[in-house]
């Protein structure tokens, strides 16, 4: 009988040790060790919008990167805030973009933020060399299809009082086209709006926008219409 009373004792010590992250989401979280040796970090990107909300943004060209909506306001403002991509807490070590420019889209949470040349830092310049990079649109049918696909996506959730670079890891589990939104099981928290999400193949569905009661991310998918109105503003 004591034994039972021990092995129950334990058992509710180790609930109440449990992270509050671990009792929600299903899918992993991780903390980025080191955001110049992982080659995917310095593509997402902290940003610091122009109405003070700090956020994610995902980068798809070196001039030019998505982010969500509501981190930076639903109409165009110039300046409009700055990214560091690769941050984590106080580190920058590839530099900053001004923000000159911010285009939100009209229905949906979304926005295309800009800057041109002038507006980054020496750092920015040696270390994100000018590309560019054409979103994919995906019809309902491919949408639907992705379901239990495997998924990640980097970004900057305010853990233990600071914005670090975490990678988070998780599946599709379900898709709306009235919304639209995917459903997934991937820990999504305060700071993660606007990160890129990846099927673990290397496609790029979308951002998150926001999360469910759970802290599961609700994402954005890039329909056809969302994806020709982001490579319109972006060039």
């Amino acid at each position: 009988m004591k034994r039972l009373q021990l092995l129950l004792l334990l058992s509710l010590a180790c609930f109440l040790l449990m992270p509050n992250n671990a009792a929600y989401a299903k899918g992993t979280q991780v903390l980025v060790p080191d955001t110049v040796r992982d080659t995917r970090s310095k593509y997402t990107a902290k940003y610091v919008s122009g109405i003070g909300h700090t956020c994610t943004a995902i980068l798809i060209s070196s001039t030019a990167a998505v982010t969500a909506k509501h981190c930076g306001g639903t109409k165009p403002i110039t300046p409009a805030g700055t990214i560091y991509p690769g941050a984590s807490g106080p580190d920058t070590p590839f530099g900053y973009m001004n923000i000159r420019y911010y285009f939100p889209h009209p229905t949906q949470d979304i926005a295309v933020i800009k800057g041109i040349l002038r507006d980054q830092s020496k750092a920015y310049q040696y270390y994100i060399r000018p590309f560019s990079t054409k979103v994919t649109g995906y019809t309902n049918e491919q949408l639907e299809g992705f379901k239990d696909s495997e998924i990640y996506s980097y970004g900057y959730p305010y853990r233990d009082g600071v914005f670090k670079q975490y990678r988070s890891d998780g599946k599709i589990t379900s898709y709306s086209k009235y919304l639209p939104l995917l459903s997934t099981d991937m820990p999504a928290y305060k700071g993660q709006s606007g990160s890129g999400v990846f099927i673990k193949n290397g496609n790029f569905l979308g951002i998150i926008v926001s999360a469910t009661n759970e802290d599961e991310a609700n994402v954005l998918p890039f329909t056809e219409d969302i994806a020709n109105w982001i490579n319109e503003k972006a060039s």
